[in-house]
């Protein structure tokens, strides 16, 4: 098998991994089914990963290297804060919406369904700082009201999360199917404005949602 023949067998594990992950969990994966989908031995998926776990983290990992470029990029554009801001939630949100199972991960895996042992990839820590030191340079150029710039970010992560997860379940007729294209743009609008509302006017966050909310 060639280099890229590898390689392509790789990133199909990975794909069809993430799928199996997000649906039925670390416990309820089955290492044979993927051998099976991807159409390899499963003795031939240990060449690539020597465990579950090993799978496992490594879809983690593929899922952060895509965020952490994406987010790298918008963070070294020219914008304007509020401009770069709506970049940053726009971006990350096209991101969760092209890999739904990423985010059923990240939701199991917070009720205790993944491996022993840290997850986070190394380098998270190094983006949510970079993150957060733009919103907080911003902050001190005036450009946005003073705010926990942690509890903004990791707000807007659990915010894309209900939207595209139990939002749907919560009020079906209200918000239509999340993946769609005019899913996704909706996504966006509500959550840009509701950051924008709290950037703008400090600690309104709560009075921002309900009149996003009533805009429908």
């Amino acid at each position: 098998m060639t280099f890229g023949q590898e390689h392509r067998t790789r990133e199909r594990i990975l794909e069809v991994a993430e799928d199996y992950l997000g649906e039925r969990g670390y416990d309820g994966t089955r290492l044979h089914l993927i051998a099976e989908r991807v159409g390899i031995q499963k003795a031939s998926l240990f060449h690539y990963f020597p465990s579950k776990e090993d799978l496992y983290r490594a879809v983690l990992d593929e899922g952060f290297g895509e965020t952490e470029q994406t987010i790298t990029q918008v963070l070294e554009t020219k914008a304007e804060p509020h401009e770069k801001l709506r970049l940053l939630i726009e971006k990350y949100i096209d991101i969760v919406a092209a890999h739904p199972q990423r985010t059923k991960i990240f939701l199991r895996q917070s009720l205790g369904d993944a491996p022993d042992g840290p997850l986070a990839n190394p380098g998270s820590q190094r983006l949510l700082d970079a993150v957060i030191k733009f919103i907080s340079d911003a902050q001190e150029a005036g450009a946005f009201a003073a705010i926990d710039p942690l509890a903004l970010v990791l707000g807007v992560v659990g915010m894309v999360a209900f939207f595209f997860t139990s939002a749907p379940a919560l009020a079906p007729a209200w918000f239509g199917d999340p993946w769609g294209a005019n899913g996704v743009k909706r996504v966006k609008r509500y959550v840009v404005d509701i950051v924008d509302r709290c950037l703008s006017s400090g600690n309104h966050c709560d009075a921002a949602a309900k009149l996003v909310l009533a805009k429908g």
